[in-house]
This record gives C-alpha cells, structure tokens and sequence, in this order.
C-alpha cells in the first residue's frame, strides 16, 4: 500500500507539471513542483529497506490530498478573486517540500544505520548492541515521521479553512503558518539598523531560494564592528522577526565569549536547539528526543575533557535533530577561529537554504570565516548619526512621548557626547531616565560606562603585551584628535615596544602590522586612507578613549595629565608629585611653563600639546631620564631651550618646532636619537649629524642642501627616511653615505636644475621603496622647462613614485612604466609635459594605482594589458582630456575610477566604462566616485 501511495503522489506531480494552461504555474512553482516529485522518488527508492513502511503511506497520503487541494479548480479559482495565489502558493508548496525533505533525511538515516548495525553483528555482544541501537533508530525515525505526517494534515486542513474565509488566520502557536506574517518590530528595535536589517533578511530570505531548493548551499554572514556597536542587538533583532522565525524550521542561540570550551559550545547548542524543538515540534520531555539530547549531554560532559578527540558522537547524534530542517545559528561573540573549525562540522549542509550568524569585534577574524567558508560579504557596522542617535535616546528616556523643550538642548549635548555608540547611549538613557527630569540634574550627570568598560577590557586583555602598550601609547593624544599612523609607528618605535624578529621586515613594517592589528581589533576608526588602502590616519572612538584613558593610568603606563587632573589649578599644585610616579606624560605645554622648578627623575616621555595663542620657552633641563619629547600640532611655534634639549644624552625621538633654522654643532651629543622631525622650512643641518649612527628618520618641512664631511666617515646605515631635501645632490659619495634608505623627498628649482645633482645615481640606492620629486616653479602650466630623460634614473626596487612639476615627457614614460616593482604612481602638478600618451606592452606591470592631478593632457591610448593589475585610476583637474581608454575598463583588477566633478566628459566616460562591465561580465563591484572641489 505504501508503494501504490507513494506513486499516486508522483502521478499527480506529474499530471500538474504537463499543464500549460494554467498562468499560476509559474516558474518558482513548478520548480517547487519538481523538488516534490524528486523527493517522492527518493522515498519510494529507500521504502524497501525501511520497515515501517505505514508511516510513509500517511505521509504520501497527506501530501497527495494537500496538492490535489491546492491545484483544485475551486481554490485556484477563489485565489484570483482574491488576489492571493502568486503570494501564497509558493511558500505554501515549500512547506509541503520542507516536511517531505525531512521525512527523507530520517528514511535514509535510518535505512544506513541499520546497515552498518547489521554489518556487526559477528559477535554476541556487538549483536546485542547492534540490535539495540536498531530498535532505537527505527524508533526515532517512526516518530519523527508520524510528526510530519501530523504537521501535514494540520496543513492541509488550515489551507482549506483560508480558502473558505478568503484570508490568511493568525497563525496558532502549534500549527504551521501558511506564508510569513508581517514583520512588527518594536520601536527602538529599527532605530539605526533599518538598511541592516533590510540587508541581512534579504541575504537569509533570498527570493532566489525558492528557485534553488536542493542547490542553495549552507551560508555564514560575519558581523564585525566595535564593542557596543551592536553586533549582537543586530542580530537578535534578526533573530526575532517573524518573517525570519517562519522562514527557518529551527533556530538556535549560542553565545561563544573569550572563555569557552567544546564541551561548553555543544552543550550551549544543544540547549538552544532543544529549546527550539520544543516551540516548534509541541513534544512532551519524556519523547525520544528529549532521551537523546539529554544522554548527548551527558556524554558531552564526560569526554569534554579530552575535547571530542576522536569522537564523532555529536556530530552523528546533531545530524538527527537538524535534519531535513532548514535551520539558523547564531554564534554570538566569536573570538577564536579554533572555535569555528569545530563548531562549523557540527552543522550539515543540506543544500536547503541553512544560514549561520557570526558576531565578532576582529575583523581578521570575519575575514578569516569569509575565507573559509561559503560566506556572505563582512557586514560592517556603522555608528548612529545624530538623527539616529537622537531617535533612540528619545525613546529610551521618554518612551513614545517628545522630550521636553527644556531638556533638549542639554539632551542633545549628552548624546552627541556619546559618538554615535548604542550601548553608551542605552546606558546614559537608562541613567537619566531614573533621575528628575529638571536641566540642572541633567547638566550635573557624569556618565560612568561601566558596562562599556568591562566589554572593552575584554579586547583589551585579548590583546598580545605587546599591542597593549601600543594601544595604551594612543591615550597621550587629546580627544578627537587625528593621529597620523606615521607619526604614531615613529613613537612607537622610540619607546621601543617592537622588535624585529624576522630580517626580511624592517622594524617599521612590522610597526604598520601592529596598528592594522589594532584596526581589525575593532579598538581604532580609521579617518583616511592612502591611495595604496593602507592607513594613513585615525582616532579613538571617545568611549574607547575614556576606557584607554583609564586603563593607561591604572597601570601608570602613561598618564594624560589633562584628563586627570581637567582644572589649571589642580595641575598646578598636583603635577610635580604626578611627575614623580609616571614614565609617560601627555601634557599641556602651559603646564610644564608653570614651574621651572618642575622636574622627574622617573618621566622617560612627554607628549606636548600646545595652546594656541601661547608660546612660552619652555624648560626641560630637570628631566634627566628623557627618551621621547614629542610636540603635536605642527602648525604651534611653541619651542624648548635647545641648549638644555641638547643636554638630554638618553633621548631617541625629538619632534618640535626651533626658534632658529640653524641646527647647532652640540646635536652630536644625542647619541641615541633615532628621529628628528623639525617642524620648520629652510632648516641647516650641521656636518656633525652625520655622526649619529642610530638616526632612522630626518625630516622637516624642508632642508638646505646636506653638508657632507670631510674625510673618511662612517655612512648612517640605519637612515631610513630623508624628507625633504631641498637641491639634494645625489653623488656617488651621498649615495654611499644613506645606502639604506627607504623613503626619499626631494625638491628643486627649476631656474638651477641641471645635470650636476646627479639624478641619474638614484638608480644605486638599492633599498629606495618611495621616492618623492618635486620642481618649484611659480607658472608650471606654461613653462618652457624640458628636463633631459638622461638625468633620470630610478631604482629597480622603487614601489611609489611621486612626480611634482615637469619632469618627463609622456613619450618618455617608458623610464616610469619599466620599473617592475612600481604599484603607486602619482602624477601631479603637470609632472608629465605633451598632450598624448600612448603606453606599450610590458609597461607598469604591476601598478595597482594611477593618479593624475593637473595635467594638459588630451589623447591618452593604451590597452587593458597594459595596465594588467590596475585597481584605481584617480583623474583631477584634466580639463583637456575628454575620456578613458575603454580598455581600461577590460582590466579586471579594477575597482574605483575618481574623477573631479568639473569634467563631466571623463565623468560620463568612467560611467560608460561602469556599465559596460556590467552589462557585458555582470561585474558590480567598479565603483566611480565623483571629487567636489
């Protein structure tokens, strides 16, 4: 009879799918049809070897009449008149597809247990056990059955009773429902995440999974951001919506944390799963499946000790609840890719449209998921705008009610502080609104994030010893304050946090490493980028600071004395003793004018932040231990006593403006300094710089021509960066003398330029990565100027190259294009001379970006391999040239084209380029960004 059940259902299957004249067998329909009719095969292939064969005839029974119903002239009819059929049909078939599908899942589970049991039965014991484990399978899998074919005829019966009421019920709490209801969402609940959430339902609830049943593979979408950012909220909200809780037969929860075991892990998803079974599947504790999470459990924490090694129990035992489910795992506060690998084999894949959550504040870590695994793009979290952050303290304070005029001023001031954070503004909410609500009490609240803090210490005490100190470095600078990563990696450097292990990486390198460390840490906002997509400047978050802040003093790391100690009358009286307890200070330069009698034995680095409108000399002669001294803003002419700062023989880092732009002769006496930054034009160098051996970096707005010694002298190998040097002669002496260096600025007249500085030896500054060249010149667009070719030669090792000014033609950009180690190239200032550019085969290899700002240029020809690994092209201020190479859009490197909005013909050009790249490879990801002036 099972048999005879099962073939009438495929017979109808089929009679449905050869019918053409029906407009409601449409495409998604009949696919659902076909997915049907594929697993009715299935199980009449496997009805043989499944004893119980009864169960199977309900199910094929109750399948069968819920099709003829649906397919019934009368409903079809009623469903026109309503409208209802092309919204309904679909999810109505694939809840009939999803309970065949686990009714499957649990015949051949079964069918291949009892295969390997009987495979064992050789001996008495293995026999007993064998048959035990049978009897228990065929168990489990009857009633499971029986559930589904339960399920169906509660279906069937629903579908009829719509059809009589021409409406769709409420769906009972223990019956299915026949299409998602309306998503409701609490009114904080879409405050700041409305287009995530739009987002992430459409990438869980693809209408394309209605297409794809059998094919859409099990998927991971990674959500990364900074603590109290609200990862989690994000996705409990997604959690929660009805439209993803009706897509999804069976969802669990599972917080992960720092501190987590497998044993702990399974036992976590167990309980969620358990959970979920029991809404959903209305089973009493004593049914079969309780027995087994429960002895699951058991067994988890017998061997959790060992941590599964050898064990597949879980993996098997999993298998059973999940299958044939289409399920959604959330795994909250992901820290640890060792936990992934092993919670990801826990979850099958069975082609059905099963989806995994992953929250995590590293985003190495979401990259990595992204890397492994059939996954989603990283969602990133953003911070509230002021709107956003506005909306949400309202109602957190108020409820649906406005906030009183009185206290809206004050109100707004509080949340602004916030920085966008949800968390720190749920907690200042929560604050205030316990409190009367009168301006007064408001504007006297201090907001204390505690709860913040104690989820940032979690990454902070993920942290290596190492990135701590560098993180804690960050709390010297003021609130709100751009920190350029070279001026930080150069700090960092000083104070000697890094070391380089590997000589492949100089110790700068791995200084860069770190900060991007820190950046996927979630703990730092990066503010601007270089062109290459390295950083090139960012802040702390003001709740991260505060934490930052707090955490640096607590460990007398370093000490930021306006934070501490906020009025100029405590600092005044408090700041000698502090000195006397910190080795690290970030203080005002007003504050260390207020005693000359002011001195530390114990301070090795002060970090001086200027007032603007006061330049006092300051005196640091008393501070005999000192490394770093270290002056932000370089736009302040605040200055030292040279002759004391000259006196400080331990110091390694100097940056400062000087009164003078003379450099005295006494610099020899810091032996140890490692960087010199002056922040003035037109500085001269004494000879005797040549003899600190330890110098890494010389910089200053700009340098008089470099004095070399006389005589037999030690080169500095370890230099690494000269900027800038003005009429710099590279003879074969000044090449001998820097032969390390790395970064190199350079500029010149072009009234004095000839062939006598010697540009042509730049070619033997083997080790020369960033080159800068700049040509001064008051009429650049209309000179007359021609530099010869010959007096340039660059380095093969040369990876960024900056021209300013004319210096080559474009007929001669083969002197360019042929360095084979070239990704950067920036062209600005009309740095090339013509009006056409036509590139050759072989030329610009490996070039990644292109930048061209103020040039004549009007025809520019190349081809696609040309440029074979080009990810931006940036165009400024060509007025003459009238669009891209439609090559150019070949390349399948690129990205982003950027162009100034004033030519709107190189701007329609880059869009065609756009829309040609998807029209023609369906490729969505070049973007093209307009530049306002």
């Amino acid at each position: 009879m099972a048999y005879k059940a099962v073939e009438s259902l495929q017979q109808t299957l089929r009679i449905i799918l050869l019918r053409d004249d029906d407009d409601l067998i449409t495409p998604p329909v009949k696919q659902q049809i076909v997915s049907i009719h594929d697993k009715a095969v299935v199980l009449q292939f496997n009805l043989r070897r499944f004893p119980d064969k009864e169960t199977i005839r309900e199910v094929a029974i109750a399948s069968e009449d819920i099709i003829q119903y649906l397919f019934s002239p009368q409903y079809l009819s009623n469903c026109r008149s309503i409208h209802q059929s092309g919204r309904q049909l679909p999810y109505q078939l694939e809840n009939l597809a999803k309970k065949l599908e686990s009714t499957v899942g649990y015949v051949i589970d079964c069918c291949n247990s009892n295969d390997v049991a009987d495979s064992d039965l050789t001996v008495s014991s293995s026999s007993r056990s064998a048959h035990k484990s049978q009897v228990e399978d065929l168990t489990v899998a009857t009633e499971l059955i029986v559930r589904n074919s339960n399920w169906l005829r509660r279906l069937w019966g629903r579908i009829k009773s719509a059809a009589r009421a021409s409406l769709v019920d409420e769906k009972p709490s223990d019956s299915p429902s026949l299409h998602p209801p309306a998503i409701t969402t609490k009114k904080d609940v879409v405050v700041g995440f409305d287009e995530d959430m739009i987002q992430m339902r459409s990438q869980l609830i693809s209408h394309d999974n209605l297409r794809l049943i059998g094919h859409d593979n099990l998927k991971v979408l990674p959500i990364v951001g900074m603590a109290g950012i609200g990862k989690s909220a994000l996705a409990k909200y997604i959690y929660d919506d009805p439209s993803i809780a009706f897509h999804f037969d069976i969802r669990a929860w599972v917080t992960i944390s720092q501190d987590y075991s497998i044993a702990s892990i399974l036992s976590k998803i167990l309980a969620s799963l358990k959970d979920e079974v029991d809404q959903l599947e209305d089973y009493s504790k004593a049914s079969i499946l309780s027995k087994i999470l429960a002895s699951l459990k058991d067994e988890v924490d017998h061997i959790g000790r060992d941590s599964f090694k050898g064990h597949d129990v879980e993996r098997l035992k999993l298998n059973k609840l999940l299958s044939g489910r289409r399920y959604l795992i959330v795994m909250d506060d992901m820290w640890s890719a060792e936990a992934w690998r092993f919670v990801q084999r826990l979850f099958p894949n069975y082609h059905n449209g099963s989806r995994i959550i992953l929250t995590t504040r590293l985003m190495d870590l979401a990259i990595y998921y992204a890397n492994f695994c059939n996954t989603f793009p990283v969602h990133t979290m953003r911070f509230l705008d002021d709107e956003q952050s506005w909306r949400l303290f309202n109602h957190k304070v108020f409820g649906n009610q406005d906030c009183p005029l009185d206290l809206r001023s004050v109100g707004e001031k509080i949340v602004k502080g916030r920085g966008g954070l949800p968390l720190s503004i749920v907690t200042v909410a929560g604050l205030l609104s316990r409190i009367p609500r009168t301006p007064k009490l408001w504007q006297q609240i201090e907001v204390n994030d505690g709860q913040l803090g104690s989820i940032l210490s979690l990454s902070y005490n993920h942290l290596p010893p190492h990135l701590r100190k560098c993180f804690l470095y960050m709390a010297a600078f003021p609130q709100d304050y751009d920190i350029h990563a070279s001026e930080l990696i150069k700090l960092w450097l000083a104070e000697g946090f890094l070391e380089c292990r590997n000589d492949t990486k100089s110790i700068e390198v791995v200084a860069e490493e770190c900060l991007e460390d820190l950046i996927k840490q979630s703990l730092v906002l990066v503010t601007s980028w270089k062109i290459n997509g390295k950083t090139k400047s960012f802040r702390l978050h003001s709740v991260v600071r505060d934490f930052c802040v707090r955490q640096a003093g607590e460990e007398k790391f370093l000490l930021p004395v306006m934070d501490y100690l906020p009025t100029p009358i405590l600092r005044k009286h408090f700041l000698p003793q502090v000195l006397q307890n910190h080795p690290r200070i970030s203080v005002s330069w007003h504050d260390l004018y207020l005693r000359d009698s002011m001195h530390s034995s114990c301070t090795t680095s002060i970090i001086c932040i200027p007032h603007r409108g006061y330049r006092p000399i300051c005196s640091v002669q008393n501070f005999i231990s000192l490394r770093v001294l270290h002056v932000l803003r370089r736009n302040d002419r605040s200055y030292w006593e040279l002759g004391q700062v000259f006196e400080l023989i331990y110091l390694t880092y100097l940056a400062s403006y000087i009164p003078d732009s003379i450099v005295p002769p006494i610099i020899a006496k810091l032996q140890n300094l490692q960087t010199l930054i002056i922040y003035r034009f037109e500085v001269r160098l004494p000879v005797e710089i040549w003899s600190l051996r330890h110098l890494r970096h010389l910089i200053a707005f700009s340098f008089h021509p470099l004095p070399l010694p006389k005589g037999a002298t030690l080169c500095l190998k370890n230099l690494q960066m000269l900027s800038t040097a003005t009429n710099f002669v590279c003879s074969e002496r000044m090449v001998d003398m820097i032969p390390n260096i790395k970064k190199l600025g350079i500029c010149y007249s072009e009234v004095n330029f000839d062939a006598s500085y010697h540009l042509d030896n730049l070619i033997h500054l083997l080790q020369l990565e960033k080159l800068k060249l700049k040509m001064h010149d008051s009429s650049m667009q209309h000179s007359s100027f021609v530099p010869h070719p010959y007096s340039l030669s660059f380095p093969l090792s040369l990876k960024k190259l900056e021209l300013r000014g004319r210096w080559v033609s474009w007929n001669d950009m083969t002197i360019v294009g042929s360095l084979p180690n070239l990704q950067v190239l920036k062209l600005k200032n009309y740095a090339c001379y013509g009006e056409h550019w036509g590139t050759i085969q072989g030329d610009f290899r490996n070039l990644k970006h292109l930048l061209i700002d103020e040039s004549n240029l009007k025809c520019w020809t190349t081809d696609s391999s040309h440029f074979p690994r080009l990810q931006s092209l940036t165009l400024h201020c060509c007025p003459y040239l009238d669009e891209i190479p439609a090559n150019i859009g070949e390349i399948p490197t690129l990205q982003l084209i950027e162009i100034d909005v004033h030519n709107q013909s190189l701007l329609y050009s880059a869009k065609k380029i756009q829309e040609k790249q998807l029209q023609n490879w369906g490729k969505d990801n070049l973007k093209v960004v307009v530049k306002h002036s």
